[in-house]
C-alpha cells in the first residue's frame, strides 16, 4: 500500500492510497476522523457509474461517516473510471465495453478484498466492524463483493435491480441470481420508486432475492438520480446499527 497527497482540516483526515494486486494498483480515498483513540469501524464505499473515489457523493459520505461517526472511510475507483480510464458517462462506450468483457464483477470482487486486506490491518481500524455502502453501480459490483466477503458485518444497497435498461447494458442480472441469496448480512435496499433505469418490478425482486433475514427496504419518490431528503441520514443510522 502505497499513501499519497494528504490533508487534514483538523476534524477530518483526507487522503489517496493505491493498493496492488496482481501486478495492477488500484486506486482510493481514505477519510478518518482527525483525531483517532482506539480502533474505529470502517466503511466501504462504491461509487455510481460514471463517478469515481473522489466524487461529490463519495466526499460527502466520507465527511459524514468520519466527521460526524467517527469512523474511517474508503472508496476505490471502478474500472475504467477516476483514475482507471476514461468514463465520466454511463454513455460512454467504454461503459457498456467494461460490462461486455466478462471479468469485471469478479476483478471488482478481487479488488475490493486486496484494499480490505490492507486496509483492515491499520491500527486505526476495527476489523470486527466493516460495512460496505453503495447504490447504483456501486450495487452492480457491491452485492457481489458483500455475498464473497465474510468480514462485513452490514451493508447499504440498492438503485439497482433484475431489469430495466442499465441491468440490460451491464449483463448483471446472472451475477444478481448468483450472488444476491449468499448475502446474508443486515441489508438496507433503498430504491427511487419511478427509477427510468431499473424497473421497480426489478429492484423488488432483488430484494426478495436477498438471503438475508434482516433486510429492510426504503423507497423514496423520483427518478435515478434523486434521493430522498433524509436518504444519506438513515442510511447512515442503519450502518451505526451495526457498527
Amino acid at each position: 500500500m502505497e499513501w499519497q497527497d494528504q490533508q487534514d482540516d483538523g476534524d477530518v483526515f483526507e487522503a489517496g492510497f493505491s493498493v496492488e494486486r496482481s501486478g495492477n494498483l488500484v486506486p482510493g480515498r481514505w477519510w478518518a476522523p482527525s483525531t483517532v483513540h482506539r480502533p474505529r469501524p470502517l466503511v466501504l464505499m462504491g461509487h455510481g457509474g460514471s463517478g469515481h473515489k473522489r466524487n461529490a457523493r463519495m466526499t460527502m459520505l466520507g465527511r459524514l461517516f468520519a466527521g460526524t461517526h467517527g469512523w474511517c472511510a474508503a472508496s476505490i475507483d471502478g474500472p475504467v473510471h477516476g483514475d482507471r480510464g476514461p468514463v465520466v458517462d454511463p454513455k460512454q462506450p467504454e461503459y457498456s465495453a467494461m460490462w461486455q468483457r466478462g471479468d469485471a464483477v469478479q476483478g471488482m470482487i478481487a479488488d475490493w478484498q486486496a484494499v480490505l486486506g490492507v486496509l483492515s490491518a491499520q491500527r486505526q481500524v476495527d476489523d470486527r466492524r466493516i460495512g460496505y455502502w453503495g447504490l447504483s453501480m456501486g450495487t452492480l459490483f457491491g452485492l457481489p463483493f458483500v455475498a464473497s466477503e465474510p468480514r462485513l458485518k452490514v451493508a447499504v444497497l440498492g438503485k439497482a435491480g433484475m431489469s430495466g435498461t442499465s441491468a440490460e447494458r451491464a449483463l448483471i442480472r446472472p451475477y444478481f441470481e448468483q450472488f444476491a441469496p449468499k448475502v446474508e448480512l443486515p441489508v438496507l435496499f433503498t430504491m427511487q420508486w419511478d427509477d427510468e433505469r431499473f424497473e421497480r418490478a426489478g429492484q423488488l425482486d432483488l430484494y426478495d432475492r436477498l438471503g438475508s433475514n434482516d433486510k429492510r427496504l426504503q423507497a423514496y419518490p423520483g427518478v435515478h438520480v434523486d434521493n430522498g431528503p433524509d436518504a444519506f441520514v438513515s442510511q447512515a443510522a442503519f450502518l451505526a446499527r451495526y457498527l
